[in-house]
């Protein structure tokens, strides 16, 4: 609409340009004083070579028609003393009323004082009371003098012609612009049918051009952003395949290893090529701890492909107080890792009152998989470090432990790592590991969401939350 409304006011200039030309050129070459009496001394010109070579009358009408008929836009007007003789011509005609009214008035008061003055009724010509000019003049006829007036309008023909070609500019103006913005918004059409085309056939590379925002642009915005989705999913489902195979083949080794002890193992028990009964002791122990390596990289994968294969699913967050939340779980873990002869060196720092966004069974899951590898690769020899502190609005709980060379010995996927970023990151934190120098360190970050002050803050977590 508003490209119509646009081609409609140029359009309106368009016409009034055209007007206007069209006044000008009508008032300089058949308006003006100049001009006026230029064609009007040609027809008078004419007029009394056809009277001397026709021998015409004031009287003879018929002549006096035929010469009229053959001088389109020209009026002729013959009258003397008594009465008027001739009157004819293109006014008469063709009853333009604009231009009847247009007449010059001197015509019309030269007839009314010669004929209504009754002094001038004796004589049929040579009234005082006619005045010449350009228009009114004596013309000698065959039969005496008479008084004439001519007029010759051809500016009628001009306006004729002007009128039309200016309303067919006009149209065509205004045609003009709704084709040549119809021509634009087809080759918009075409060359986004034509992206669209290259995205259906496979080809997701180069940005869709959008141009000016209108229902095209915005259309084409769309399909670009459907590109982009595309080009993201594709992106991640093929680093998802990319990391999944690695994954896979790494669990591949790190399982054929203990299987293939714990295969060789059982031929020993099995074929009694052990030499005694301490032998044999040794034997049905080291399969125990294989059997007991493989469920824990089992329950690790499952881990790992709960986690990252609900990464769509929302997640069920509460706030709750971090500083009653964490203390229950850390002490709970903490005096399980006391009972198995561990020394721990706890410093937790998180005043009651402050608030995370976290999901408990998650947040219970990450702590007994990191408890679980300190009790199984925590050397015994130096105090396991568990720290918790509240700053710069993040909750960080850092766990540190000297590790065996056992550890060193298992797991090359980082498996395990992978699953407890996961589970912090959905939560909108995030999960640090550091091994150097035989110190083992992980860090596990969450942002601060509240104050006890700000309300709708859970003190903690219920039994059966502890129990989940």
């Amino acid at each position: 609409m508003f490209v119509v409304f646009i081609a409609a006011i140029i359009s309106v200039i368009t016409f009034w340009g055209m007007v206007i030309f069209e006044d000008y050129i009508a008032n300089k070459f058949f308006l003006s004083d100049i001009a006026k009496k230029k064609v009007v001394d040609t027809r008078y010109k004419e007029l009394q070579a056809y009277i001397k070579e026709n021998s015409v009358k004031g009287t003879d009408n018929q002549k006096l028609q035929k010469w009229l008929d053959k001088r389109r836009y020209t009026q002729l007007l013959v009258w003397d003393n008594r009465r008027d003789v001739f009157s004819g011509g293109w006014i008469v005609n063709y009853g333009d009323e604009k231009d009847d009214q247009n007449i010059d008035t001197t015509v019309q008061e030269n007839k009314q004082e010669i004929i209504i003055n009754k002094k001038n009724n004796t004589k049929r010509v040579g009234s005082k009371d006619f005045i010449e000019d350009i228009y009114n003049r004596y013309v000698t006829f065959d039969d005496g003098k008479y008084y004439v007036y001519i007029n010759v309008n051809k500016e009628k023909y001009w306006y004729k012609v002007m009128g039309i070609a200016t309303l067919s500019i006009s149209f065509l103006v205004f045609m003009l612009i709704i084709m040549v913005y119809n021509g634009m918004v087809l080759n918009r059409v075409k060359k986004l049918s034509g992206e669209v085309s290259r995205i259906s056939e496979g080809n997701l590379d180069g940005e869709i051009y959008k141009g000016k925002m209108d229902e095209i642009g915005t259309l084409a915005a769309s399909v670009d952003s459907m590109r982009n989705s595309i080009v993201e999913t594709m992106r991640s489902e093929k680093a998802a395949w990319n990391s999944n195979t690695a994954l896979i083949t790494a669990m591949s080794h790190d399982i054929r290893t203990p299987l293939t002890s714990l295969v060789g193992y059982l031929d020993i028990i099995e074929g009694g090529k052990y030499k005694s009964e301490e032998e044999l002791v040794h034997y049905i122990k080291s399969s125990r701890e294989k059997a007991i390596q493989l469920k824990d990289l089992s329950d690790k994968l499952f881990n790992y492909f709960l986690f990252f294969g609900n990464a769509s699913q929302d997640k069920n967050l509460e706030n709750m107080d971090a500083g009653i939340l964490f203390s229950q779980i850390l002490m709970e873990h903490v005096t399980e890792i006391v009972s198995k002869e561990l020394e721990v060196d706890l410093d937790f720092d998180i005043p009651e009152g402050v608030t995370a966004a976290v999901e408990v069974s998650a947040i219970r899951r990450l702590f007994d998989n990191l408890f679980s590898n300190i009790l199984k690769y925590a050397s015994k020899d130096f105090p396991v470090k568990v720290m918790g502190e509240a700053a710069n609005n993040e909750i960080r709980i850092i766990l540190s432990n000297h590790t065996t060379e056992e550890a060193k010995k298992v797991e090359s996927t980082k498996i395990g790592v992978k699953t407890c970023r996961k589970i912090c990151q959905d939560m909108g934190g995030d999960f640090l590991v550091t091994d150097r120098d035989k110190i083992y360190t992980t860090e596990v970050i969450f942002p601060v969401v509240g104050t006890e002050e700000e309300g709708n803050v859970d003190k903690g977590y219920s039994e059966n939350q502890r129990n989940a």
